[in-house]
């Protein structure tokens, strides 16, 4: 019986050794692992190397010792950092990343086209990965290779666009070959279009917007309007009013500003005011509130409605319109006041677009009047390619106090 119990108590003796031993050894473990990991969070090389004598099969470690060592003087140990890193995970994109960097930091072009390749052979849609590539390949003169990656950043990564983009226009100064990676995404062409000009690349910007308008996606009008201005501003009139057109025929939206037989962009107020474009444009001026108005319209549903209360010549209120030299066109209107109390009205004007020439300007309007005609006939000069409406009071300085609507403004030739 004695011997019976010694025995019991010799095998709980055991058990509880072998426990013991085993929490010591889990608690080393731990104990290492955490102290690796508070070291390799430091950006020091001589933490990390510590880390990695903690944790040498650890290949996250080499590979922040190999980061660590890239551009200083020891860029061959970065180099077997990297490569021991690479051994122990041969699935980690960024570790051969790194590793071509190491390689490229020695001047080792074949093995860091070796190690760029087998990133993107372990992750090859990865927009992160293909923008390292491909700046990688740029840097190297691999032209096709490096569009290749770019392609993938420019489908994938928006916030990647621009900045690529970039490079490669910078590096090649191609559009074609830059036109053939562009996917079929019209944010992506307008960006390309807008970072062009930006540069004052206007012919190539002019060849993108051809290009975009043959793509099956129809873009957001709204974003493209900045092109039309652009070619407005630089007087390219013709081809603004083109694009104009372009913009028109692949939106429906917009194609509705347009009216038969009248050269004026929604003339009826009945669509939103886009400031841009051959569409109303406003600015703000002082004692001058202006507004659409559905309680008042001549047709339509809609007027515009101004409330003067001081003084001021511009309503801020004006259309851009692309014209003809030399031809004579009609201007009319329908308007309305309500006790609009002034020495001199405001009027409809037609004014040279890029200058301050009046080519004609309706009757001005005062007093309190129900809807009612307003006409001027109109005559442009030999060199006239844009014109100006816009709701003048001449001269601006007299008082003026009341309420002023505007409907149905149209501009045909005669």
């Amino acid at each position: 019986m004695a011997r019976t119990t010694n025995q019991s108590w010799i095998r709980r003796v055991s058990i509880l050794a072998s426990c013991l031993a085993c929490a010591s050894a889990y608690f080393w473990c731990a104990t290492r692992i955490y102290r690796a990991e508070k070291l390799g969070s430091h950006s020091d090389p001589a933490s990390i190397e510590r880390a990695v004598a903690l944790e040498p099969q650890n290949a996250s470690y080499h590979d922040l010792l190999c980061r660590s060592m890239i551009f200083s003087t020891q860029s061959e140990r970065a180099v077997n950092e990297c490569r021991q890193a690479s051994e122990l995970n041969s699935w980690s994109s960024t570790i051969w990343l790194d590793l071509a960097q190491a390689q490229y930091s020695t001047g080792n072009n074949a093995l860091t086209n070796t190690a760029i390749r087998r990133a993107l052979e372990v992750d090859p849609t990865t927009p992160d990965t293909a923008w390292s590539a491909a700046n990688f390949f740029l840097i190297q003169g691999d032209i096709q290779d490096a569009l290749d990656e770019f392609a993938i950043v420019l489908r994938q990564q928006p916030s990647l666009v621009v900045p690529a983009l970039n490079i490669c226009w910078q590096s090649l100064h191609d559009v074609h070959s830059i036109e053939s990676i562009l996917p079929s995404n019209p944010e992506v062409y307008l960006a390309f279009i807008k970072l062009l000009l930006s540069t004052g690349e206007v012919e190539p910007a002019n060849q993108v917007w051809s290009a975009l308008m043959q793509i099956d996606r129809v873009p957001d009008f709204h974003q493209a309007l900045f092109y039309i201005d652009s070619l407005i501003k630089s007087g390219a009139v013709t081809q603004a009013s083109d694009a104009w057109k372009q913009l028109s025929s692949k939106t429906p939206a917009l194609k509705a500003y347009s009216q038969p037989n009248n050269l004026v962009m929604d003339g009826s107020f009945a669509q939103e005011i886009l400031n841009s474009g051959f569409s109303w444009r406003y600015t703000q001026r002082p004692q001058i509130s202006v507004a659409l108005d559905t309680p008042q319209f001549h047709s339509g549903g809609r007027s515009l409605r101004l409330i003067y209360s001081g003084d001021g010549s511009d309503a801020g209120v004006f259309q851009y319109i692309a014209a003809k030299p030399q031809t004579k066109y009609q201007l009319s209107a329908w308007v309305k006041s309500e006790n609009l109390e002034t020495a001199n009205g405001p009027a409809l004007a037609i004014l040279d677009g890029y200058g301050q020439q009046v080519y004609g300007a309706t009757e001005e309007t005062t007093g309190t009047t129900a809807w009612h005609r307003v006409e001027a006939d109109v005559e442009t000069g030999p060199d006239t390619r844009l014109l100006l409406l816009t709701i003048l009071r001449r001269p601006g300085e007299t008082r003026i106090q009341g309420k002023f609507w505007i409907d149905d403004v149209e501009l045909a030739p005669r």
